[in-house]
């Protein structure tokens, strides 16, 4: 009983002392993981070698934090490189080493479940992406395992500008073609006076819905503004953590229709006078999945 007070102040003083000092934003730690690699999340990776180094030999800089990842960008513009925010996925921590007592004191196993139900959501999401939603969402690349083939070291800049350097062997990440976020690609080819090009990329939304839709797949945040982009101007989803095959919801017409109602919004703000034009392509294009 001494022994397990003893356990118990000690975890308190770490707590009070350390677990308020965190540091805010991205941090490398906060990408490092313990997990040991599961055949589950094994994928068949087509880029070639070469590919690899070409697009690997230049330093990725921080560009912004999402709900499961962190993203950095490629110094030419044209890619993005996400790592998974660990501390959803985290089940192992210094609390491993208490006693079994202390241990579910101060980390229940509820909780491990939890994170352990959370990863494997968010990776069987991700590799639906890669392996059936390629050309919608712009994803090249994905590596959930550790590995040992790869050898490649990466540099990122961070949010204050230092460079860190990482193993891509020892991280978790996944890499997507970089898209202009839906409601900036709008705006512009609406100030530039491009209103047939705006009406053909609000077209590209839909058909990127539906064809995931046909597929049999299922988006749980479905947000146009900030989960879809465009590159050209072709759209794609660039939100990829949130898709499920085991829930269909909504019909295709459905989900075309609570999309519609986003983007009439949006073009009743910023484009009022081709709003008219935009509903009737619309409801021509989603009338096809009644």
């Amino acid at each position: 009983m001494m022994l397990m007070k003893k356990w118990i102040f000690l975890c308190v003083i770490v707590l009070l002392s350390g677990g308020c000092a965190r540091p805010k934003g991205f941090t490398l730690k906060k990408i490092t993981s313990h997990h040991t690699p599961v055949p589950e999340w094994e994928v068949e990776n087509t880029m070639t070698r070469g590919e690899l180094d070409t697009l690997f030999n230049q330093p990725f800089t921080y560009l912004g934090s999402g709900n499961h990842t962190y993203a950095f960008v490629s110094d030419d513009g044209q890619y993005v490189i996400k790592f998974f925010k660990q501390k959803h996925m985290k089940t192992r921590t210094w609390v491993d080493h208490l006693p079994l007592p202390a241990k579910r004191i101060f980390y229940p196993m509820g909780k491990v479940d939890r994170r352990m139900k959370e990863r494997e959501e968010s990776f069987k999401s991700y590799k639906i992406a890669f392996q059936k939603l390629r050309n919608e969402t712009g994803i090249l690349y994905l590596h959930l395992n550790k590995s040992d083939c790869l050898n490649i070291p990466l540099t990122l800049i961070d949010q204050h500008q230092k460079t860190l350097e990482v193993s891509l062997d020892e991280m978790e990440f996944l890499l997507q073609k970089r898209a202009t976020l839906t409601f900036d690609h709008l705006k512009t080819l609406y100030k530039e006076g491009r209103a047939e090009e705006a009406q053909a990329a609000i077209l590209s939304l839909l058909d990127v819905v539906a064809k995931r839709k046909q597929k049999g797949i299922y988006d749980k945040d479905l947000q146009f503004f900030k989960n879809f982009g465009f590159v050209k101007n072709q759209a794609i989803e660039i939100d990829i953590g949130e898709f499920r095959e085991d829930v269909l919801p909504y019909p295709t017409y459905d989900e075309l229709k609570i999309l519609s109602y986003q983007i009439r919004d949006f073009v009743k703000m910023h484009a009022p006078k081709h709003l008219s034009a935009v509903e009737a392509e619309i409801q021509g294009e989603i009338e096809q999945y009644k």
